[in-house]
């Protein structure tokens, strides 16, 4: 066997043994990468404050697809001594790009079609740009050990419990005055109000678009929601507040174009210049 066989056959293990990331999981080719369920653990079973009833027990909660397993974003929490506690509307991980990640705003670049004004939101490299919503259900009966199974199941099964009986409403708590949120066909889907309903809980998809006007200036655009169940005499209750992030970048005025044109033609007539020389 030649050694580039041997390398090829090698290259094949090393991929089939190389983990699956954490962008192959579930419907990030649909968009989505977030989920909405009610938390259905009762007593908290770890950390500081292990053996306290959960405060975020049978609530609506924005859940953050992380391959295997949800990442609860904002929801109720703890402060303060074990003994006597106080109890926070969020928690410390309501962001997101998440705070861990470090990992910038995300960005605003310019739209087409009905956004061509506008700069707006697109996928990209950043695992948390796929800012499509679902329903928790909608990973539900899929094949024993899939993706989509595994998620569902994780945290056993802290998440999946149906959303009978529940309407969600997405309340937009407060945002920076330039920022507005639409999908592909509306602009603006909090005209006259600031509640935007996603849905029956066991059966809704919502794939918003940010966006600011061309003219928006540079900064952190940012965006706080709170999950609602506008369902009256249901048991499950609204969420904690949680924030989206967005960077708008200063765009180069055109003295800054023709400053750069003229530095790429004069780095060009030095490089000719040395080369003529060198030939003599």
């Amino acid at each position: 066997m030649s050694l580039t066989s041997k390398s090829s056959i090698l290259g094949l293990v090393a991929l089939a043994l190389t983990p699956f990331p954490s962008s192959a999981a579930s419907r990030h080719d649909e968009g989505i990468r977030f989920y909405i369920g009610y938390d259905g653990l009762s007593t908290l079973t770890s950390g500081t404050y292990a053996g306290l009833s959960n405060p975020n027990s049978n609530r609506l909660t924005l859940l953050l697809d992380h391959g295997n397993h949800f990442h609860g974003i904002g929801t109720y929490s703890y402060t303060g001594p074990t003994s006597s506690p106080d109890i926070l509307s969020t928690n410390t991980n309501n962001r997101i790009p998440e705070i861990s990640s470090k990992e910038e705003p995300l960005p605003l670049a310019q739209g087409n079609g009905i956004y061509a004004d506008t700069l707006r939101t697109n996928v990209s490299s950043s695992e948390y740009s796929y800012l499509g919503i679902a329903s928790i259900q909608s990973l539900a009966n899929h094949p024993s050990g899939s993706m989509e199974d595994v998620l569902f199941q994780s945290s056993n099964n802290r998440w999946s419990d149906q959303l009978n009986d529940v309407e969600i409403g997405l309340r937009l708590v407060e945002s920076t005055p330039e920022l507005h949120i639409g999908t592909e066909t509306t602009k603006d889907v909090y005209a006259g109000s600031d509640i935007f309903t996603l849905g029956a809980g066991n059966d809704f998809e919502f794939k918003p678009v940010y966006w600011t006007d061309t003219a928006a200036p540079a900064g952190i655009y940012s965006a706080t929601f709170e999950l609602l169940n506008t369902e009256t005499g249901s048991s499950i209750l609204d969420s904690g507040t949680f924030h989206f992030d967005f960077n708008v970048s200063p765009i180069p005025e055109p003295h800054t174009y023709a400053m750069f044109l003229a530095g790429l033609l004069l780095a060009g007539s030095i490089v000719r210049r040395r080369l003529h020389w060198l030939h003599y």
